[in-house]
């Protein structure tokens, strides 16, 4: 049984197999904190990705939130595409197919990646014991531009 799913140390009263709870958390909790987009110069499109999404409407859409535009706003378009856990395969073929699409027409796209983990604890053999898991979360930031007002120095660039 589990006792609890945590993040950076606090509890976040998660159900780990509830993965629009914990694509949600992620989305509003832990990307905004390790992004930092205070002045609101980018707009960041967020997808969240689960091992049930269909491969193809999951491309088209992220093919559709990077070639909108805000208009006369002035603000950078980046996606955020996170997952998961189980569910971390399905990102990254989705968003691999969704590149080689992109970059076809002699585009190019940028990304940043973080690798962080929910961690879980579960009851042990006895009531003494306690078994800590880590489930990855993965994020990736896809831009059209290098230079963004991101403040991404926690991300490796690929």
């Amino acid at each position: 049984m589990i006792k609890g799913v945590y993040y950076n140390e606090i509890n976040t009263n998660l159900e780990i197999s509830s993965s629009g709870q914990c694509l949600r958390f992620i989305q509003e909790t832990i990307v905004p904190s390790l992004t930092n987009n205070g002045d609101n110069t980018t707009s960041i499109q967020y997808h969240g990705i689960s091992k049930n999404d269909n491969i193809k409407q999951s491309i088209n859409k992220l093919k559709k939130q990077i070639c909108t535009t805000d208009g006369n706003s002035g603000q950078q378009r980046v996606l955020c595409v996170f997952s998961y856990g189980p569910h971390i395969q399905k990102m990254l073929s989705i968003l691999e197919i969704f590149k080689k699409s992109y970059t076809n027409d002699d585009r190019k796209l940028y990304q940043w990646n973080k690798l962080t983990s929910f961690n879980i604890t579960k009851e042990g053999r006895n009531e003494l014991l306690e078994k800590k898991l880590k489930v990855p979360i993965l994020i990736a930031i896809v831009s059209r531009s290098e230079a963004m007002n991101l403040n991404l120095h926690l991300f490796t660039k690929q």
